[in-house]
């Protein structure tokens, strides 16, 4: 691997500035944090990172302004580096790397997708031409996407039943380039939610969105008629997919609700690194969980590796608050809230964030707590969250706290008396050594000798 040094000599260029390259100026990045790095793991995503991103430059380096084809033999030799030292590090062959980097990074489709596309085809998958109108650029941090006359509700056509079906097979005209908005992509029978739109980012980080339209009441099985996160890439694996909320071509927010798919918080991250990768400021964005309950910054998700309660217990700059919208759709859902509770409070104890102590439960329950209280001081939900709820949800899941044994050794010794103390009540005094009897002891000088008595008469 060159070092940053030897990376900035070797792909600099004659009258190119590198701050027109926001892909190039997050490879400098890359590689200026590669070098403290250390652990064997923490390298592997980095290669992963800088592999992704090395490729895309070299995917769009041709038709994207800013970005000088002079850089192209320098970027090929690092990118061929890579590529070798991934393939090593995950024990295949150079020409097998895309099928691993998939099974570590990528998401196939879940059971859930399987059945609703493969065994229902309820599905209609876009091709490569038609899939393009949905991709979604970026110049200089801010997203934009292809606007035509009735976007949104081109892919939808009626049917006898009163329902809709997707129908994706034409070309559309006057299409130009706008500022990305999610709200041109939403519909809310779908998600429940407005103003947000669905999502996928292929194995390549390309990102588009779209409208969905799912479970309509016509669709039959075999009709194609419904359109799902599988829709955008034809059920291929995916980076990350779910909803994405975009104003004016800033990223707001983003949620990995996607049923097909179900991604992880590695996929939260894989997305996060390219939209970095973008020159987007990823620190302002709120992340949200897959139930929508909880948010947190993407600076907290980032720094903490998409762990959850690290963020949340740790967290500098969190966001974690159960918001109006959660409030709204989960309110009556307090099983679900307890189950969530429970398994951030067994990814903090397994993580070695906090102990299963009483202290460790009563630090676990302030902060969480903290994190649900709004300003007022209310909690958004129709019944009462506090310390005390919550204790009590870790205590039904995980039982109460385990009491401290004592350490295997030595029996214990009993406190000393204070001497001419009495014993202690219902408990015999102590006993010392029975006396040895011999024969009896001679007479003091002028004392009288007393002679043995015999029986009395």
């Amino acid at each position: 691997m060159p070092t940053l040094d030897q990376w900035l000599k070797d792909s600099s260029v004659v009258l190119a500035q590198r701050k027109d390259d926001t892909i190039l100026t997050r490879i400098d990045a890359l590689l200026r944090e590669y070098g403290p790095h250390r652990s064997a793991y923490a390298k592997i995503q980095l290669h992963s990172d800088l592999f992704f991103t090395l490729d895309y430059w070299l995917k769009v380096h041709g038709n994207t302004p800013g970005m000088d084809k002079r850089r192209r033999p320098v970027v090929y030799e690092l990118y061929k580096y890579t590529a070798d030292s991934l393939a090593e590090a995950l024990s295949c062959k150079i020409n097998t790397l895309p099928e691993h980097l998939e099974r570590h990074f990528g998401r196939k489709l879940s059971y859930h997708g399987e059945h609703l596309d493969l065994v229902g085809q309820f599905a209609t998958y876009l091709t490569r031409a038609e899939v393009e109108k949905y991709k979604l650029s970026f110049r200089n941090a801010k997203a934009y996407m292809w606007m035509w006359p009735g976007k949104g509700h081109e892919l939808t056509r009626p049917t006898p039943g009163g329902g809709l079906v997707t129908q994706e097979r034409h070309q559309p005209k006057e299409m130009k380039l706008v500022l990305a908005e999610s709200a041109s992509a939403s519909n809310k029978t779908v998600f429940g939610l407005a103003q947000w739109g669905g999502f996928a980012m292929s194995m390549s980080r390309d990102l588009y969105m779209a409208r969905h339209h799912c479970g309509e009441a016509s669709a039959e099985p075999g009709s194609g008629g419904n359109f799902y996160h599988s829709s955008y890439l034809g059920g291929d694996p995916v980076l990350c997919a779910g909803t994405i909320l975009i104003e004016q071509g800033i990223i707001k927010a983003v949620c990995n609700d996607s049923g097909h798919y179900q991604p992880d918080e590695a996929n939260f991250m894989s997305f996060l690194q390219t939209l970095m990768m973008h020159g987007v400021n990823v620190q302002g964005i709120k992340i949200y969980d897959y139930a929508r309950r909880h948010c947190i910054s993407g600076r907290d998700f980032i720094q903490n590796r998409g762990n959850w309660a690290r963020a949340l217990l740790l967290g500098q700059q969190t966001a974690y608050m159960a918001n109006d919208l959660a409030a709204q759709k989960y309110v009556s859902e307090k099983i679900e809230h307890k189950k969530r509770v429970a398994a951030l409070w067994k990814q903090a104890v397994d993580g070695h964030i906090v102990t299963n102590t009483a202290d460790g439960r009563q630090f676990f329950a302030e902060k969480l707590l903290r994190n649900y209280t709004g300003r007022d001081g209310r909690t958004p939900y129709a019944y009462d969250v506090n310390t005390t709820w919550i204790l009590e949800v870790i205590t039904t899941f995980y039982g109460p706290v385990p009491s401290a044994q004592r350490p295997q050794g030595k029996p214990p010794v009993p406190p000393r008396r204070a001497h001419g103390a009495p014993p202690p009540r219902n408990q015999p005094a102590p006993q010392g050594p029975p006396r040895q009897k011999g024969p009896p002891l001679p007479p003091r000088p002028g004392q009288p000798k007393v002679p043995p008595r015999g029986p009395v008469t």
